[in-house]
């Protein structure tokens, strides 16, 4: 390649603290979907308490949102009292007529899990349940069954030889048959990564965009795509060696976390366009955008 395979929107960001309707400390990592003629995002919003919660944002064309000032609301028994502390970094698929968003529920302590919730209209919501053990923030369902079986990618938090799974469910509450993602590692990866947004359905196979970090003085998070097999997506059958988007841009090299950029949330437009929603140094939200049939190319080549 003679040049990153994601292209920043040229007003970056989209989406900062200023825009979010009370005193926040910074907006970043959402989840997105296209609903009907509309776009969703669902992004972390960090208060001033630095309490993180879930908000909707939506937009008439993919650029300027507007945010909801109420956070996402689900009822809290004793156990999710306990769990959703914070609530952040969703992922949302459409799946069978549903929008489920995967999240990361941790404790005040800061022990972390997956939670799912689901809605069909983003006005109300419901809990599915708490659907990992502790220690795991990484997190995405497949858009449709594979073998009869729900499928999620999904990254335990196993120190720096953290391993990602394809794992499958016959209900979405109880999960297993695990088997590691064999992807190769490269330098600009080689301490750790995990999955972005729910993977893409192609003819080619599955299209994944991926975070990879490489410690330098401090980690630096940058973007990958890697094709996996239809019916045995654990395995990679296609992987871009280089990285498609690295932090360059002021918003992104500096904030709460610097040169970091993190996507949970992409969009397929009709014409094979990819729009990618990123946080940018953990204090706001960016766009790129991509070309589906040169994401699929890089990684077959």
């Amino acid at each position: 390649m003679n040049k990153e395979l994601l292209t920043r929107y040229a007003n970056n960001p989209i989406l900062t603290a200023l825009d979010v309707p009370f005193l926040c400390n910074a907006v970043y990592n959402p989840g997105a979907v296209k609903f009907g003629n509309r776009y969703i995002m669902i992004p972390r919003v960090e208060d001033g308490r630095r309490d993180n919660r879930l908000h909707v944002a939506e937009s008439g064309d993919g650029i300027h949102f507007t945010i909801r000032p109420e956070p996402i609301m689900l009822p809290l028994d004793s156990e999710a009292q306990i769990w959703e502390k914070h609530m952040y970094d969703p992922r949302v698929t459409f799946l069978e007529g549903v929008y489920y968003i995967a999240y990361c529920a941790q404790t005040m302590e800061e022990t972390v899990r997956i939670g799912l919730m689901k809605t069909v209209d983003f006005e109300s919501f419901e809990r599915v349940g708490l659907i990992t053990p502790p220690w795991n923030r990484n997190c995405a369902l497949f858009p449709e069954r594979i073998g009869g079986l729900y499928a999620r990618f999904e990254r335990p938090m196993n120190g720096a030889d953290a391993v990602n799974f394809i794992s499958y469910s016959p209900d979405l509450l109880h999960w297993g048959q695990a088997k590691a993602v064999e992807l190769k590692t490269e330098t600009w990866l080689r301490n750790k990564w995990g999955v972005g947004p729910s993977p893409i359905k192609t003819d080619e196979g599955w299209l994944v965009i991926f975070h990879g970090v490489w410690w330098a003085i401090g980690p630096v998070y940058r973007l990958g795509v890697m094709l996996l097999d239809l019916e045995q997506p654990h395995k990679v059958i296609g992987q871009c060696p280089e990285f498609i988007l690295t932090p360059r841009e002021p918003y992104e090299r500096i904030g709460e976390v610097n040169n970091c950029v993190f996507s949970n949330g992409a969009i397929v437009e009709p014409d094979g366009q990819l729009k990618v929603y990123y946080g940018a140094a953990d204090t706001c939200i960016c766009l790129a955008t991509g070309n589906l049939v040169e994401l699929i190319a890089a990684c077959k080549q």
